[in-house]
């Protein structure tokens, strides 16, 4: 990946999303696996319409560097971009950009693993305890993440106009993305445990600004790394709608969007009430220890 994912900001607006497109889009991922090849179909010499389209290998293509789909040399090539509607490039764009912010957050949810979790200096710092609390079930997510972008790679490589990306969302986050409700529900601890080894350890604050200054970061902070679960999801909605703005509307890909935004949005709703469900514990927490009980 040319660029780490960062979708750092409390609330992620559509703003931020244009403003970041090229950005998250310029990926190289080292991490995904070789998809199962489409075998290419006889090719008419007189119609580009029945061609079986090139394979686009973006994701296992490490010196690969794009922006946009049309920009792909495969593309270009193809002539389809004289073929297809203005809308329907449009649309092409957007499930592009769900593929490669995916790649993009990928590559740096396995920063934070083994950049960070797996550091054995910190590893000797922390308690097994400390290191549970802090890191979560981060590699349940980044399972998941890894899962998610092989599936919505070989779907990019199936053809070279992309069919839909929305079934894909829809179905892992219906059977797989319940890991981020765990996640940003534990995110109430997680702080507080940072915070307090900040305080108390100097050795893992020591660490962790030594870990933080290399170039690999990017000159982002560990809390930033920490918090790419929950951003990554509200996101993971916002790219939703934008494809939803863009598909025909009665189509069966506008069933699929709207399929997957509510499931999307009922995950992104149960991430806040645990939130605030961890929040109203710890204060409840807090409180008991302020009280003092006389017994005759």
């Amino acid at each position: 990946l040319g660029l780490l994912y960062q979708e750092y900001r409390d609330k992620s607006t559509r703003q931020e999303i244009e403003t970041r497109r090229l950005q998250d889009s310029q990926t190289d991922p080292e991490e995904s696996s070789p998809s199962e090849e489409t075998p290419s179909e006889a090719e008419p010499a007189s119609t580009t319409e029945n061609k079986a389209p090139p394979q686009i290998s973006l994701l296992r293509n490490s010196n690969s560097r794009f922006n946009l789909w049309q920009d792909l040399p495969e593309i270009r090539s193809s002539g389809v971009l004289s073929i297809l509607q203005p809308d329907e490039i449009k649309l092409q764009e957007a499930m592009f950009e769900l593929v490669t912010s995916e790649a993009s957050y990928y590559k740096s949810l396995n920063l934070l693993v083994s950049h960070f979790m797996e550091n054995e200096r910190l590893k000797k710092i922390l308690h097994q305890s400390e290191a549970h609390i802090l890191f979560s079930n981060v590699l349940d997510v980044m399972a998941v993440s890894e899962r998610f972008l092989l599936d919505l790679e070989q779907r990019v490589e199936e053809n070279i106009v992309i069919s839909d990306v929305c079934d894909i969302v829809y179905q892992h986050t219906v059977n797989h993305f319940s890991v981020y409700i765990t996640y940003v529900s534990n995110q109430t601890y997680q702080e507080r445990a940072y915070k307090q080894l900040l305080q108390d350890k100097p050795a893992f604050r020591e660490v962790i600004s030594q870990l933080e200054l290399d170039p690999k970061c990017k000159g982002l902070s560990f809390s930033s790394f920490l918090i790419l679960p929950f951003q990554r999801i509200t996101r993971l909605k916002l790219l939703v709608q934008n494809i939803l703005k863009k598909v025909e509307e009665k189509s069966d890909r506008e069933s699929t969007a709207l399929d997957a935004h509510k499931e999307l949005e009922t995950v992104v709703k149960a991430c806040n009430e645990g939130v605030r469900k961890m929040s109203r514990t710890e204060q409840m927490i807090s409180i008991q220890k302020k009280l003092e009980f006389k017994i005759k």
